[in-house]
């Protein structure tokens, strides 16, 4: 069988595309970021949203221009008294609003909406990194779950062996051996758990980044308590900048504007228009007419005798709905920012502790397991000693996956996005 040249290329990146879907899929933290923002769906919509508003502004400033209109035509018609005749048209037309401010009120009003599609856009960005950022931390917790558990498991599968062979030489009893063994298939059960969270923690990075591919994949970073600092400073520079509170303040001014719409509802229209024409009986007619107009209309009544002032109070209701709104709103992430940070420090402080417990308790049971072997301490002693270096070591893994969590919510309030 013969393979066209046309047909290589394709098959050669297919062939290749199964191979790299074999492969195990390594990311760092700004290697994740980049394929989030080329792949995420929720920010390229965001992105989208915000550029629709550019060109919807950009649009509306046309209505400052003239309107100009070309016209041809053609009729034929005749009657009882009349012979049929044909006639002919051509005609250029333009017009221009010199005084209309419900058109200026509009054209504010889709710059407004452009800014507040921007401000909508940096807090998409902002939540699809909250997103990606846990997603890629739990991921580097899973990975290193997974780790602590098999070393759990081998430490206990050890004990088991080495209690059973006491047993049997009369130096342990029964039960003992007994129970060492079950805790050592217990910590099997937990190394089988911790890597389905693990497969768990795969798609949800996989997902958050949107990529709708089934692979395995492994994050690379830092697991160590982060270090984050938040001052007043840039709590109250957040007030200004937040994209939430940007994006209320840009609704707040929307609804400002509203109201003076509604005002220029009474306001009358200026508007000056030319046209020049040519008619005749034949396609290209030499009969010319111009016109030349200015008018000025002022509506009264025109939606009805109450129209205009309960249109402007509903629109006044708005407004100070709008107001308090942004007060909430900036009392809210204030609160919440000042609140969040209390937080993460408990969580920063409970991790650098915990540090240090751990080390303690790995060195005792080291010294323990050194005393049993010489006959210095029971069983249960050396038991205690050794559960409580296994829950140290799974609690740690806990508590600095709080202070990262404390961390990502942080920065999702103060608006840092998947750009950052």
């Amino acid at each position: 069988m013969i393979i066209s040249k046309k047909l290589l290329l394709p098959l050669g990146l297919l062939l290749a595309g199964r191979a790299v879907a074999q492969q195990q899929l390594t990311l760092n933290w700004d290697e994740a970021r980049r394929l989030a923002i080329e792949h995420n769906p929720s920010v390229k919509a965001a992105h989208a949203s915000m550029e629709q508003a550019g060109y919807n502004y950009l649009a509306g400033l046309n209505s400052y221009m003239p309107q100009v209109s070309l016209s041809h035509g053609f009729s034929r018609g005749g009657g009882d008294d009349s012979s049929p005749a044909s006639r002919w048209s051509a005609s250029i037309s333009a017009s221009e609003d010199l005084l209309n401010l419900k058109t200026v009120s509009s054209v504010k009003s889709s710059r407004i909406a452009k800014e507040k599609a921007e401000a909508d856009y940096l807090s998409a960005s902002a939540s699809a990194r909250q997103a990606l950022a846990a997603s890629f931390a739990e991921l580097l917790f899973a990975q290193k779950r997974v780790e602590v558990q098999k070393k759990i498991l081998n430490i206990r599968v050890e004990n088991a062996k080495l209690i059973r062979l006491k047993y049997e030489g009369g130096m342990e009893s029964r039960g003992n051996a007994l129970y060492t063994e079950a805790l050592a298939e217990n910590s099997g059960v937990s190394v089988k758990k911790a890597e389905r969270q693990l497969a768990a923690a795969q798609r949800t990075l996989l997902e958050s980044i949107g990529l709708e591919e089934n692979m395995p994949v492994k994050a690379s970073g830092d697991i160590s308590v982060p270090v984050f600092t938040l001052d007043e400073t840039r709590v109250i520079r957040a007030l200004e900048r937040s994209p939430l509170i940007v994006s209320a303040g840009k609704t707040l001014e929307s609804a400002q504007e509203r109201v003076n719409s509604a005002r220029y509802y009474a306001y009358p229209i200026l508007r000056a228009s030319q046209g020049y024409s040519w008619s005749g009986g034949r396609e290209f007619p030499q009969d010319k007419s111009w016109s030349l107009g200015l008018s000025l209309s002022v509506p009264i009544f025109s939606g009805g005798p109450t129209y205009y002032f309960n249109n402007l109070s509903a629109y006044k209701k708005a407004l100070t709905a709008a107001e308090e709104n942004f007060k909430a709103g900036r009392i809210s992430l204030a609160a919440s920012l000042r609140s969040g940070y209390d937080d993460y420090l408990s969580a920063a402080e409970t991790a650098f502790a915990g540090v240090s417990l751990l080390k303690a308790n790995e060195e005792r049971f080291k010294e323990a397991w050194i005393k049993y072997m010489a006959g210095k301490i029971s069983f249960i002693d050396l038991e205690t000693v050794e559960q409580n270096f296994v829950d140290s070591d799974l609690n740690q893994l806990d508590y600095a996956r709080a202070a990262h969590s404390r961390k990502l919510a942080l920065e999702l309030l103060l608006g840092v996005g998947v750009e950052e």
